[in-house]
């Protein structure tokens, strides 16, 4: 067996992964079983100049010892392989609310099997893409704070077993509830570990790597938080139907009665109003301001919505909203920059605005905010 062995001071290693030349294998991947051409063992924390991986260790991450660590197990890259061979099930969001219409016990469990089935291949593929940064990335401990969520996710759904009833639905419900909120942190870990790796790795692999960990995560997240809101709101029909009370447990809801159907579309809104979500966005936003520059109460910069403010649309409200957070926040930040001067001379006019002596008088000109509809196309501009 070919072993591949490292030479030299752990300044040499580190030089010779920023460059590119070392890649996973040392970082994220200390040990690959059954790998023996492109494994590159991790360097020794000992004295010692060099360090190698003992045939013994091979075979003892083969083996399949309960003796192992959480990363060699990991790192038998034949189980990440199987999943990274499948490509994820593309869902439209027309699926989606298609599928919750008639919900039925059956296709509850036809959907938590799915959903089963489908998180481990999205994980796998976003480990395999942690594998691939160069050594010196992970190194970082915020890279592997989230590549180590990513892994336990990953063991956590590849084995759990099959649904077949309301309650094992229940069950895995539960455990996706608990690896969402284990993994309310990623986005900032992300950033962190990114921008304190910006100097070490190219540019365009340092984007196309968020682009990807972004955009995966959202249809994870829709895949758990539709399966997750489609069980609750059937388990409330269910309920209703049965006449129990919201303090009873499960026990008399194991099995839904024949021909019991329920109609619901999860997280998706059908009638989502545009115009009501960017009110609600401008008025968080503007109390953010508010708050970081000491302003009174109602005197951060004011958005003005027109055009077809009664358009409504299907959309997922919480990505809806975010986006046009995002859009605002850089709007408001944009104008208090801009205007930030004059502010110091409508200082005595905001005081007088906030203590109602003038409430009209504002300190920020307005944020625009236009929506145009057609039968097909939804557009917002600020």
């Amino acid at each position: 067996m070919a072993l591949n062995r490292i030479v030299g001071t752990r300044g040499q290693q580190l030089r010779r992964a920023a460059a590119g030349t070392v890649r996973v294998g040392s970082a994220f991947a200390a040990t690959r079983g059954k790998t023996t051409t492109t494994t590159t063992a991790a360097p020794s924390s000992s004295s010692s100049s060099s360090s190698s991986i003992s045939s013994s260790s091979e075979s003892t991450l083969g083996s399949g010892g309960h003796g192992r660590t959480l990363q060699q197990k990991f790192y038998e890259n034949r189980i990440l392989d199987r999943y990274t061979a499948q490509e994820p099930k593309k869902v439209t969001l027309r699926q989606l609310v298609l599928f919750g219409r008639q919900l039925t016990a059956d296709k509850l469990v036809a959907s938590a099997n799915y959903v089963r089935s489908e998180l481990p291949v999205r994980l796998a593929h976003r480990i395999s893409d942690f594998q691939f940064l160069p050594y010196i990335a992970g190194t970082n401990p915020h890279l592997r704070t989230v590549y180590d969520l990513y892994w336990r996710a990953f063991d956590e759904f590849r084995k759990f077993p099959a649904v077949k009833t309301l309650d094992d639905n229940r069950r895995f419900c539960d455990n996706m509830k608990k690896n969402l909120l284990e993994h309310s942190q990623v986005i900032p870990q992300l950033g962190m570990g990114v921008s304190e790796c910006a100097d070490l790795v190219a540019a365009d692999e340092i984007d196309r790597f968020m682009n990807q960990m972004l955009i995966s995560r959202i249809s994870r997240r829709t895949l758990a938080e539709q399966h997750i809101a489609l069980s609750e709101q059937f388990d409330n029909d269910l309920r209703a139907h049965l006449g129990l009370q919201a303090s009873e447990g499960f026990a008399q809801m194991r099995q839904a009665p024949r021909g019991f159907a329920t109609q619901r579309i999860g997280i998706v809104r059908a009638d989502c109003c545009a115009a009501q979500i960017v009110h609600e966005c401008a008025h968080h936003v503007a109390g953010i301001y508010e708050d970081a520059h000491h302003l009174p109460p109602g005197t951060a910069p004011h958005v003005v919505v027109e055009g077809h403010t009664d358009a409504t649309f299907m959309c997922i409200p919480a990505h809806f909203s975010y986006i046009v957070h995002e859009l605002l926040k850089n709007a408001m930040a944009h104008v208090v920059r801009r205007f930030a001067p004059s502010l110091d001379a409508d200082a005595d006019a905001a005081a007088a605005a906030a203590a109602g002596s003038d409430a009209s008088v504002p300190v920020f000109p307005p944020i625009r905010v236009t929506i145009c509809s057609s039968h097909s196309d939804i557009v917002v501009r600020v």
